[in-house]
């Protein structure tokens, strides 16, 4: 059910046009309503309640019957209404506009008539509210998000229409409120975005539900700010208008972290410091009362906005592997309990799913079949499409369910912006998940300050021009099958281009492979042998000796070049130390002190690159870290790829196929660096699996999201070669399809 916007109706009851629906365009209609159009029923006379948010005081429902004659029981919620202006320095202010009241929304796809009656229970008992009908009429409405029967990486929506998320972050509004959703969501949507995600969290936000008494107007553990929801409201209303549907995060971290930079226990309503009843924030995952709020609060969101097809899907937590105290075992039961209870109470059925800091997530949470799909956070990879790649590829693989990024980005202080102002590495995240398989293109976090005032929304617009009519469910892709990807004749360079290895995992556990010696075979074509047990972390000799790892690189030079170690923060917990040994010998020593004992936060002053010559030939290079704490780092070869160096990835069924060519020196990192790309030579990639027959090939240009030119070719053997262009420092794209068959 999809993007129609809210009508409000009269019925046997006197039912009220709130100022969002009023806002979104409420109709005068009285008897019917379209299909996947949301109708909102007000409940007069149910007052008087000390919080009219606990359903053990009062709850309010009404049950559906629907022209098949399914019995829907649909949760209703209490509601203020405001209306929305700005002071003098432009920030939103929000009015009281009348007394609150009980309503009931709904929303349905059945074609014919609709009969519904309404309940009540409070402390007088249980009783009859009222009691109508209204017939539900055809429409353009295409439903809510589901994943595809027919594949398990894809989404559709209820009609069978494909839906590919393309889109950002937006957690919070800044000072103007929902004026700045008005300018983000208008620009995203006009550059072909389909997709934002809203915090529903902390006090610091005004789109947050829950705070601590005292924080906000009628705040509490266990109630709900209603000016906070009125932003909602509008958010949704204004998504269903524009075409965008929006995760709900319903909480984060934050609530739960006790030391951290960001962390809000001391401001969580459930610290028993604040009156909640929870004395550590692990105590969350396991105390009755806890859960039993935590339901509650399932409850309104599902009363309150579950009706909306702007509604993509919710989001347990943000980051939940971050809060203090993490217990696995304990959150993937809470996850599992809480995913089949809001299975039960939302009659829309949702799509539910929740993310963790660490880019690897935590399978005992991620492969929970209560879960429908599997979302990643990656921050400060140099080389944001080989992450993306290889870490979609790893959980397609271990879950068969629908991915993608949920956060990226340079950094997550949002620091390493001025090194790329024109987002690469947004255009690189948004290419490279679409062409690795994801559900969606990777989303970046920094809207606000980055995307919005820098304007970087045509990165999204070539990405939806690419993807326009894609029917990615029916097409069923595969990672296609690519057999050669070769210098075209005449095309070998003088010069091999540089290979930057960047590792992306970590661990703190002592029996962890990050936490051991390792070796790694570099081959020349850029692939690396046990790549995925590297560390991003090399740790030293004191402070933790039992996960002491050093880095070990088998490798072969086609001609003399350099092993560099770039150094990326120094632990403030004792400093570190580096050493190279070249062939058994140390070719490098560099020590990296501790001069703020003071202060333990990472030092950065001692970030560069740490570069020894090596001849041509076979050689190993040992890394380690012979100071007291941990260094991050990453590593570049230079002269050493010997065949081209570019990143090929790409999507195929029988008839056609998908794929994006980059030049694996064209991301953020090497542009932070001054590396210009050198340009590649002229490649032939040979896509194999394809069915014989005429085949045309659209070269795109992915910058401006345009068909570059048009080559036909004949398939007699199974592939189809494309020739790739000379010089090619950035990246291009190719549809292939065979004549005849609809792409």
């Amino acid at each position: 059910m999809t993007g129609a916007p809210r009508n409000t109706m009269a019925a046997v009851l006197a039912l009220a046009c709130c100022a969002y629906g009023a806002a979104a365009g409420a109709q005068e209609s009285v008897d019917h309503v379209g299909q996947y159009q949301s109708i909102e029923i007000e409940v007069p006379g149910v007052v008087g309640y000390e919080n009219p948010f606990d359903p053990r005081e009062v709850e309010v429902w009404a049950t559906f019957r629907t022209p098949s004659g399914r019995e829907v029981e649909v949760p209703g919620f209490y509601r203020e209404p405001f209306e929305r202006a700005r002071d003098e320095a432009g920030r939103e202010v929000l009015l009281a506009r009348g007394a609150g009241a009980f309503a009931v929304r709904f929303a349905w796809g059945e074609v014919g008539e609709c009969d519904y009656f309404l309940m009540v229970r409070d402390g007088a008992g249980v009783r009859t509210a009222g009691a109508g009908s209204f017939r539900v009429m055809p429409s353009d409405g295409a439903g809510y998000v589901r994943r595809s029967p027919d594949s398990p990486r894809y989404l559709q929506l209820d009609s069978g229409a494909p839906y590919f998320a393309i889109g950002q972050n937006m957690r919070w509004p800044g000072p103007a409120g929902t004026y700045d959703y008005d300018a983000w969501m208008g620009a995203l949507a006009e550059h072909g975005g389909n997709y934002i995600r809203l915090w529903l969290v902390n006090e610091w936000n005004r789109l947050g539900l829950e705070n601590r008494a005292g924080a906000g107007p009628g705040n509490g553990l266990g109630r709900y700010s209603q000016q906070a929801a009125w932003r909602i409201d509008y958010i949704l209303d204004l998504a269903e208008r524009l075409g965008i549907k929006v995760l709900m995060c319903i909480d984060s971290f934050n609530s739960l972290d006790a030391h951290g930079i960001y962390g809000n226990w001391h401001l969580s309503p459930y610290n028993a410091a604040n009156g909640g009843p929870c004395e550590q924030p692990g105590d969350f995952f396991t105390n009755e009362e806890a859960k039993r709020l935590f339901r509650q609060r399932l409850r309104y969101l599902v009363a309150r906005w579950g009706h909306s097809p702007a509604v993509l899907a919710w989001e347990f937590w943000n980051e939940v592997d971050i809060v203090s105290g993490y217990d696995s075992a304990a959150v993937a039961a809470w996850h599992a309990e809480m995913a089949r209870y809001l299975r039960d109470l939302d009659p829309w059925d949702h799509l539910i799913t929740t993310s963790f800091a660490r880019t690897e997530g935590d399978p005992a949470v991620d492969g929970l079949p209560e879960l429908d799909f599997v979302t990643s956070h990656n921050y400060g990879s140099r080389d944001v499409a080989e992450t993306i790649s290889r870490t979609s590829a790893e959980k397609a693989a271990a879950y068969g369910k629908p991915h993608y990024f949920g956060e990226f980005g340079t950094d997550w202080q949002g620091e390493q912006h001025v090194a790329d102002p024109e987002g690469l590495h947004l255009h690189n995240g948004l290419w490279s998940a679409m062409l690795s398989g994801d559900a969606g293109t990777a989303m970046l976090w920094w809207w606000d300050s980055y995307i919005h005032p820098r304007n970087l929304y045509p990165r999204f617009a070539a990405v939806a021009a690419f993807a326009e009519g894609i029917d990615w469910p029916r097409e069923n892709y595969r990672p296609t099958h690519i057999r050669a990807v070769r210098y075209a004749p005449g095309a070998e360079p003088r010069v091999y281009p540089s290979l930057t290895i960047q590792p992306t995992g970590e661990s703190w556990e002592d029996d962890s492979p990050y936490n051991e010696p390792q070796e790694f075979a570099v081959r020349n074509d850029g692939s690396v042998a046990r790549r995925e047990v590297m560390s991003r972390i090399l740790h030293g000799l004191v402070n933790h000796p039992e996960k002491h790892n050093p880095a070990t690189f088998r490798v072969s030079y086609p001609r003399g070049g350099t092993f560099e170690v770039m150094v990326r923060g120094v632990s403030g917990h004792g400093g570190a130390a580096l050493s190279i040994l070249l062939d058994g010998r140390e070719a490098l020593a560099a020590d990296f002190p501790d001069y703020r004992p003071d202060d333990t936060e990472t030092l950065h002053d001692y970030d560069g690159v740490y570069a020894i010559d090596v001849p041509a030939g076979a050689h190993t290079i040992e890394v380690r870290n012979t100071g007291r704490d941990w260094f991050l780092a990453y590593y570049r070869l230079t002269n050493y790829i010997t065949v081209p160096n570019l990143r090929v990835l790409g999507l195929a069924n029988e008839t056609s196929a998908l794929v994006w060519v980059q030049n694996r020196e064209s991301t953020w990192g090497h542009l932070a660096e001054e590396i210009s790309p050198h340009p590649a030579g002229a490649t032939e990639i040979e896509v194999a699996g394809l069915a014989p027959g005429e085949y045309e090939i659209e070269q795109w240009d992915t910058h401006a999201g345009a068909i570059a030119r048009v080559t036909p070719y004949t398939c007699a053997d199974g592939a189809v070669v494309i020739t790739t262009p000379a010089g090619l420092t950035a990246d291009v794209a190719y549809k292939v399809r065979r004549v005849g068959d609809r792409l």
